[in-house]
């Protein structure tokens, strides 16, 4: 993944530029499914990134309840748009499915982003953001399932997390 340093960068120079950017929200999304083109799963490929449409409805600047929920369910479900069948990293011959799980994580999402929304001013607002987005996502296991080289074939389930 980016690190959340770029990310806030990126993030900062798009929103102090809005005014000459004819789609802030797609903008917005290329950047944050730049940073999840990065994420590393073993067994998994994320490098082709999520479903960035998406993201588009997510990114926001109206903090009420309904659009931080919808920010949430959009992220969490562009998660699970994000990694692929990769390399076997389990021993296996071949890795046969990917089965993301973060949908599940909507609740605890809207309140890591909820969090974020205060009066208060902070200093690389959009890292402390997306720390709190990427603490949350870092919760939900990956079954990675994987052919295994044996007599007869057989297959094994693998959970990793985001990394």
């Amino acid at each position: 993944m980016l690190d959340l340093d770029t990310l806030q960068n990126r993030f900062a120079a798009i929103v102090q530029n809005a005014g000459n950017i004819e789609n802030v929200p797609a903008a917005l999304a290329e950047v944050y499914n730049d940073y999840a083109k990065g994420a590393d799963v073993p067994g998994a490929d994320c490098s082709a990134g999520g479903d960035v449409s998406l993201l588009e409805s997510a990114f926001s600047t109206d903090n009420t309840p309904a659009v931080v929920t919808n920010m949430a369910e959009k992220i969490c479900v562009f998660w699970d748009s994000v990694p692929k069948i990769g390399e076997p990293a389990h021993g296996g011959a071949s890795v046969v499915s990917v089965v993301p799980s973060f949908a599940t994580l909507t609740t605890p999402m809207t309140a890591a982003i909820q969090d974020c929304v205060t009066q208060n001013e902070f200093q690389a607002p959009y890292k402390r953001f997306f720390n709190a987005i990427e603490t949350v996502l870092k919760t939900a296991p990956i079954v990675i399932t994987e052919a295994m080289p044996t007599t007869p074939p057989s297959t094994a389930p693998y959970p990793e997390f985001l990394t």
